[in-house]
């Protein structure tokens, strides 16, 4: 049993000294972004158009460098600050699915074809979820009756 919980204790600590540098780098940048006042920005951006906002966030999303324990502050942040839900989702399934560094890894291992389908997986994986996201969330328009 103890050694168990040592055996865990191992991997939870290695896990964490491998993700360390992307929570120092996101942590002040999703703090610098809030306490800037680039939030209001953002969301004013987001908040325009919807439609523009998901494809946006999805493709800043696969080409962001974030892990998936590096995105959790930058969503928070976004979130905190009031940025539509559905962009958001976009953003957070994207970020870890797909980055550059991710990409030419699969361009080594599984060659050019599959890592481009991949990247279109990705794409497709992330816009589906804001869409769904948005149209969920979204009340029906009411319908106008001319006779």
């Amino acid at each position: 049993m103890i050694s168990e919980i040592i055996k865990i204790a191992n991997f939870m600590g290695e896990a964490f000294l491998h993700i360390w540098p992307y929570l120092l780098v996101t942590i002040p940048l999703a703090v610098a972004v809030n306490m800037s006042g680039a939030s209001k920005y953002i969301k004013r951006a987001f908040d325009a158009r919807p439609i523009t906002a998901i494809l946006l966030a999805t493709i800043v999303g696969a080409f962001s460098p974030f892990c998936s324990c590096g995105v959790i502050p930058v969503i928070a942040a976004l979130l905190i600050s009031g940025v539509p839900l559905a962009p958001v989702m976009s953003f957070w399934i994207a970020s870890p699915s797909m980055d550059p560094e991710i990409f030419f890894l699969s361009v080594g291992t599984i060659g050019w074809n599959l890592a481009v389908w991949r990247l279109v997986g990705t794409l497709l994986l992330s816009l589906s979820a804001g869409f769904i996201t948005h149209f969920a969330i979204t009340p029906p328009s009411p319908k106008v009756l001319i006779h």
